[in-house]
């Protein structure tokens, strides 16, 4: 990953209404719009963005469908706390938005998933994978060394990387982990590219084909490789954890350029 991540496709590709969802999004990640607002009017609310109602209404649909937003009968629009009732697509849209920083609170918290989950299942993965899904596992780590060598753009070893995980993830055929693993990408993304630039990434590969190795043969178990792959992830992230310790702790709008719907 390069630096944030963001949407394919620029802003004259997306309709009205999906613009409009991303209007909201932004104010209801970065607490703009805090839990329990209502809103206005549909008038009054379109008139303040400058769509019409139909756009609108069509937004507010999205939103609903989301868990971000919940039309009350006699009381209006309400904003729902997103943390309580919004899912995997309000995760894969958060990380498309171009104008938010995810704030240092959630990078940290990704990290710790990071660091809990993925082991568990390169752990499992590997234990089960056969000897030519190894091989295939190898020749990604190796990819990787040669563009090193060849002082290639990390940002191409930094795709790599999550090749590599999502192959892994691929090899256990879980649906629900291989979602969310689609919904996280650009923020394993980013996670990745800072984790490069606090550490050594040649080791880092090499530390990776020894434990692949260590699978092949089949010492350690399932179990113990998963462990020995959250220590050592643990250790080689803490200069990653002081760095993002330093960022600002809530999501913030980082770019203010004037809304044109």
């Amino acid at each position: 990953m390069t630096h944030p991540e963001r949407s394919v496709g620029g802003e004259a590709e997306k309709t009205l209404p999906n613009r409009v969802v991303e209007h909201f999004l932004t104010r209801i990640f970065t607490g703009e719009l805090a839990a329990g607002s209502k809103l206005p009017p549909d008038r009054e609310l379109a008139g303040q963005l400058g769509v019409d109602r139909t756009s609108l209404r069509m937004a507010m649909q999205q939103l609903s469908r989301m868990g971000l937003v919940r039309a009350v009968r006699g009381s209006g629009v309400h904003v729902l706390d997103y943390r309580e009732h919004a899912g995997l697509d309000f995760l894969a849209a958060i990380f498309a938005l171009p104008d938010v920083s995810l704030g240092g609170a959630f990078l940290l918290q990704a990290l710790d998933d990071w660091i809990d989950v993925m082991p568990v299942i390169v752990g499992r993965a590997l234990a089960r994978a056969t000897r030519d899904e190894h091989r295939l596992l190898d020749a990604l780590l190796e990819k990787q060394l040669e563009l090193l060598a060849k002082s290639k753009a990390v940002a191409e070893v930094v795709a790599l990387e999550l090749d590599l995980q999502d192959d892994i993830t691929r090899l256990l055929g879980n649906t629900t982990l291989m979602l969310l693993r689609n919904s996280s990408r650009p923020l394993r993304r980013k996670l990745v590219a800072l984790y490069f630039e606090e550490t050594s990434v040649r080791d880092h590969v090499e530390a990776q084909r020894a434990l692949l190795a260590g699978a092949r043969r089949g010492t350690p178990d399932a179990e113990q490789l998963a462990e020995n792959y959250r220590q050592y992830l643990r250790l080689k992230t803490e200069p990653l954890r002081r760095r993002l310790q330093t960022l600002p702790v809530n999501p913030a709008i980082v770019s203010r350029r004037r809304r044109k719907f």
